[in-house]
């Protein structure tokens, strides 16, 4: 693989030139070609982006046997006949989320990139924030103990519009445009539930203009989501173990400061150590409604000097993370980003088709 990664993109949307402008700031990469059914749709971008290399059609995008990876942008329709298409054509893929309709789209297509021994993501950039990351290794390192709840909403009002994408079918509806990033989020930091109930609210063209679900796991543990296109929410996430909580600050997929807040220890400290009669009278204080009070103002002063607040913004428009990654596996021979790992793409894609299965 040369220094350089060549990139080419189809489609020419928005999600697209966001993507372009990230790649943009990446001296190792080159917006090397794009491809759009439309020859003069594909030449506005070309020269928007300083791209020399412009096609009409994306079957001769892929032939360009310059391109050292392709960056999906086509609509979510489209997804598994142009990831197909790439692959057979030999060619790498970063597929915007969601990664396909449904589970057994996405199986289809990562069989076949696995049989061609091809690279193959689903272009989840959220996780690719470096704050997104550092909330992870904390989780992971136990700095707020075992983690008992997650919730997370994502909404903002979006004007109907009957043949816009979010109101559109196949592939229409809160869930697929911005629970995604929800159920993502919870795979991410949770693992796999074992359960999920959800309800939904439909619009006139039959999506989901409102869905909300609870992800129940083995351990007890539950994730609380909402995902709307009705109204603004407040696009933050919360994190809560035994021992403190994180919370990642608006919006929580593109996150510019998170917090963390550690619970103190007052009373129940080394409780387990105490004798009967120690332990008979804590649990007798506990019981008084003037102590109890006391202490749950003791508790809310000292978590406000328990809270640490970690700001730092990602630079230009975020896009450039997930890119990152790409090169960073292609480079080094890997088929798959163990960030965003193909068989929990799969399982993600599952868990989103339960979740539309209770709707009807």
């Amino acid at each position: 693989m040369s220094k350089i990664i060549r990139w080419g993109i189809l489609g020419t949307g928005r999600i697209a030139q966001d993507f372009a402008k990230g790649l943009q700031s990446l001296p190792d990469a080159k917006l090397w070609a794009i491809g759009s059914r439309n020859l003069a749709t594909a030449e506005q971008f070309g020269h928007q982006f300083n791209i020399s290399k412009t096609y009409a059609n994306y079957e001769s995008l892929v032939k360009d046997p310059d391109i050292d990876v392709v960056y999906i942008a086509t609509p979510q329709e489209r997804h598994k006949q142009d990831c197909l298409l790439c692959l057979n054509a030999g060619k790498p893929i970063l597929c915007e989320k969601p990664f396909m309709l449904n589970a057994q789209e996405a199986r289809e297509v990562i069989t076949l990139a696995r049989e061609k021994r091809l690279f193959c993501m689903e272009a989840m950039w959220m996780r690719f924030m470096p704050l997104v990351q550092r909330v992870k290794k904390s989780i992971d390192q136990g700095e707020i103990g075992t983690i008992r709840f997650l919730t997370a909403d994502f909404g903002y009002p979006v004007p109907f519009d009957p043949k816009s994408r979010f109101f559109s079918q196949p592939g229409g509806g809160a869930l697929g445009d911005r629970g995604i990033y929800l159920l993502s989020l919870a795979f991410y930091l949770l693992g796999e539930p074992n359960s999920v109930t959800s309800q939904a609210l439909f619009g006139e063209t039959g999506v989901d203009e409102q869905s909300s679900f609870i992800l129940n796991y083995a351990q007890g543990q539950q994730a609380l989501l909402f995902s709307t296109l009705k109204t603004y929410t407040t696009n933050e996430a919360m994190i809560i173990g035994d021992r403190g909580k994180i919370k990642l600050a608006d919006p929580f997929y593109r996150p510019y400061q998170f917090s963390v807040t550690k619970y103190p220890d007052i009373i129940t400290t080394g409780v387990e150590q105490k004798t009967h009669s120690q332990k008979k009278f804590i649990e007798a204080l506990k019981q008084n409604s003037l102590i109890q009070s006391f202490l749950i103002k003791l508790k809310n002063f000292l978590a406000q000097k328990a809270t640490k607040t970690i700001f730092s913004p990602p630079q230009g428009n975020g896009y450039h993370y997930e890119a990152i990654e790409v090169m960073q596996c292609l480079r080094n021979g890997q088929l798959e980003s163990q960030i965003m790992p193909l068989d929990e793409t799969v399982k993600i894609m599952e868990w989103m088709d339960k979740i539309r299965d209770q709707w009807h």
